[in-house]
């Protein structure tokens, strides 16, 4: 009878191995100083006034977007919380731009391999794999890179979701990678003071805050996010020579258009509707977000699209009903 039943036994599926519970603060340190996880870091808050040229991918330090103060001190938080909890990375993977490199240095330590791979977009399946590579028994990695290697290769995990100096932990799971939790800024200031967090805000946020009573939204953080916001500022400034700036470095070459063509089309519709104050955004993708603006002529929706094989590059521009900047 054991014998009839043994093939039949081994014929039986598999039941897959269950997912783990989301983890966050305490019990995702613990969960870390085991081993076997992957915790992949987007790099500390960085000066977004500065519009980094996207292709050719920058090189030289004065030309990529860097980290800022709250930046640096972010990082050397995570360094705290990191030596607190007695998490070790067996390897340190980098992106080579100087914002996660220095993330990644200030936090643990230099990266034992510095890969472009993390830096291109459209993701290749080089990327895919460096991501789901299984740690060495025992040990993590750490990998420090940018939003859209998160949201393309962690399932669960939205564009929006992890800001500058946030991180998703994932393990391997039959070759996939699998979400076992998230640690957000806040997280590594409630684990490097327990107890504290509550206590008051940081300077940072208060002005975060402030910002966002004064325009009464915050921009998704997403690519079309960022692109919207960068434009919003420049249709603010009034100056023909600002847009102009964001039209050349930013936008799609429209041969239908020329430069003059569409600055003329803006100094038109900033004389109808003045400086725009956002106050809602009513819709947010990866690639397109949908404002709800005031202007002189009261409401009116803005949509910035973004180009999907290059985000940080705006292919159109919508006001209302008709088109602004279009690329057709």
């Amino acid at each position: 009878m054991l014998h009839l039943l043994v093939p039949f036994l081994l014929a039986l599926p598999t039941q897959p191995q269950t997912p783990l519970a989301e983890l966050r603060r305490e019990a995702l340190m613990d969960a870390l100083k085991s081993g076997g996880y992957t915790v992949i870091l987007r790099h500390a808050r960085t000066d977004r006034s500065y519009n980094e040229v996207r292709d050719p991918v920058p090189v030289k330090r004065e030309e990529q977007r860097n980290l800022n103060d709250d930046g640096i001190r972010d990082a050397a938080l995570m360094g705290v919380v990191l030596r607190r909890y007695g998490v070790r990375f067996a390897e340190v993977i980098s992106s080579p731009m100087y914002r996660c490199t220095e993330t990644a240095e200030m936090a643990y330590g230099k990266p034992t391999l510095v890969t472009m791979v993390l830096r291109t977009f459209p993701s290749p399946p080089e990327q895919a794999a460096l991501v789901a590579a299984a740690p060495k028994r025992g040990t993590n990695r750490l990998i420090v890179t940018h939003h859209f290697v998160i949201e393309t290769h962690v399932p669960g995990i939205k564009p929006g979701e992890i800001g500058e100096s946030e991180a998703a932990v994932v393990r391997i799971v039959d070759g996939k990678v699998e979400l076992v939790g998230r640690i957000t800024l806040d997280d590594w200031r409630a684990l490097a003071n327990p107890g504290k967090q509550s206590e008051s805000q940081s300077e940072s946020e208060k002005h975060r805050v402030v910002t966002q009573t004064q325009t009464q939204t915050a921009f998704p953080d997403t690519h079309a996010g960022h692109m919207a916001e960068l434009y919003v500022k420049a249709f603010n400034s009034g100056s023909r020579d600002t847009m102009k700036q964001f039209i050349e470095s930013s936008m799609v070459t429209n041969p239908d258009r020329t430069t003059e063509q569409r600055l003329e089309t803006y100094l038109r519709l900033f004389a109808d509707h003045g400086p725009l104050a956002v106050h809602l955004t009513t819709s947010s993708g990866s690639t397109e977000v949908v404002l709800g603006v005031q202007s002189k002529q009261g409401q009116v929706k803005v949509t910035v699209t973004t180009v999907p094989e290059d985000p940080m590059r705006v292919k159109s521009v919508t006001f209302a009903g008709y088109n602004h900047f279009l690329h057709r």
